[in-house]
């Protein structure tokens, strides 16, 4: 009995919130949207960050219903918003690359949706009282530990990105380098064979 009511109290935990986590890539002078249905009163997190690509910036605007501008950032290479819906409704998030005419990026976002309590918490809050908290304990803590996760991924694909990079740019110089030595060679002896040609002709 107690198993089948923490499973049911688990799954119920799980429902008082929603996640909505994507990486895409936005092509050049292109503005791609998302939307995400919120009830009135709901608290919900957004947040994103540019993973690869060009200046890694990026223009973003997050409205709601009533098309009322909740968020405007440009060229930000992350940032997040916390806010409460203030009526029900589509709320959007548009992501603009409009400002780049050659840089590819890809973008990550995570959007997350705070539903109301579920009524079987409320209905057995008087036998459930330790379970619960205990309950919303792990549940929390497991939150937590996703965020961290999918942050240090971010943050290992931003760094790998950059080291790669750097990495290209060091190879390029030194094939240049290369390049370089090798025709100031050639032509320092070119110089040096004219130059005895011309003595030895004199002589």
């Amino acid at each position: 009995m107690y198993q089948a009511l923490f499973v049911f109290l688990l799954v119920g935990l799980s429902a008082l919130s929603t996640a909505v986590e994507l990486t895409f890539e936005m092509k050049t002078e292109k503005v791609s949207c998302f939307h995400e249905q919120i009830n009135k009163s709901s608290k919900f997190t957004f947040e994103y960050q540019v993973v690869s690509g060009g200046q890694y910036d990026i223009d973003v605007t997050v409205t709601g219903p009533d098309n009322t501008r909740l968020y405007h950032k440009e060229r930000q290479q992350y940032d997040s918003i916390h806010e409460t819906a203030a009526v029900s409704g589509v709320y959007t998030a548009c992501f603009s690359n409009a400002f780049s005419t050659f840089a590819h990026k890809t973008i990550y976002f995570d959007w997350i949706r705070d539903n109301e309590p579920d009524n079987f918490v409320a209905t057995h809050h008087s036998a459930l009282t330790q379970l619960e908290a205990s309950m919303m304990n792990i549940h929390d803590r497991l939150k937590v530990i996703v965020d961290y996760q999918t942050h240090f991924r971010l943050r290992e694909s931003v760094g790998r990105d950059t080291a790669e990079s750097t990495n290209t740019r060091v190879m390029y110089w030194s094939l240049g380098e290369a390049a370089i030595l090798i025709i100031v060679s050639v032509a320092e002896v070119f110089v040096l064979r004219n130059f005895f040609a011309a003595k030895r002709s004199t002589i």
